[in-house]
């Protein structure tokens, strides 16, 4: 029995369509195999549709997720869109990874918005058409930051100490990584902030 494919190429759109749980690992496979069909193809409209699916991971393996597409080296007319049951800040957080690289990213509900926004060309204008349900680019500031760190928080509220530590480590880390792309020393940074404190307790 010939196993039913989740990669293959329709419309000069590169489908990269799981079914049923998908792990991290799963993901990533996903990812690589729709990477290397677009290269062979050069077919570089990519849409990971997990409509039929269901992530068994959270949005740090999204970001990891995002993070190797961004390595892959995608040509300028790259474009690469989410598409998931429901609107999720998870998504968004992955969309936003994925524009602060520069690269063309949006998420989506619907099946027809996400096709018609892969197949804008690259000369088109990249913004959304009235009544596209895109979650597509748009600027992110600091307190936008600040608001999904919150609420990720409060969602981990109630899960085990060392889970959670082990997150905000993971966390941690990828904001030292991310300052040091923007060739920021995070580390001597929030030294600093803690040598502050001290001072300002001693006075």
């Amino acid at each position: 029995m010939t196993a039913e494919r989740d990669v293959w190429l329709e419309g000069g759109i590169v489908w990269a369509a799981p079914n049923g749980n998908l792990a991290e690992e799963a993901s990533r496979d996903l990812t690589r195999r729709a990477l290397a069909l677009a290269e062979e193809t050069a077919n570089w409209r990519i849409l990971f549709d997990f409509r039929r699916s269901k992530l068994t991971h959270d949005v740090l393996a999204l970001n990891r997720q995002a993070e190797l597409l961004s390595q892959h080296g995608l040509p300028a007319i790259a474009r690469t869109a989410m598409l998931c049951r429901h609107r999720s800040t998870d998504f968004q957080f992955w969309e936003r990874v994925l524009t602060l690289r520069g690269l063309a990213a949006a998420t989506f509900t619907d099946g027809q918005a996400a096709i018609g926004w892969l197949q804008v060309s690259p000369q088109a204008d990249d913004s959304a058409e009235p009544g596209s349900d895109s979650l597509a680019p748009r600027p992110i500031d600091l307190a936008a930051v600040k608001r999904q760190l919150r609420q990720f928080a409060e969602q981990r509220r109630h899960a085990p100490r060392e889970e959670v530590a082990a997150e905000f480590r993971e966390l941690m880390e990828y904001v030292q990584t991310q300052a040091g792309y923007l060739g920021v020393d995070a580390v001597r940074g929030l030294e600093q902030q803690l040598r502050d404190a001290v001072r300002r307790s001693d006075d």
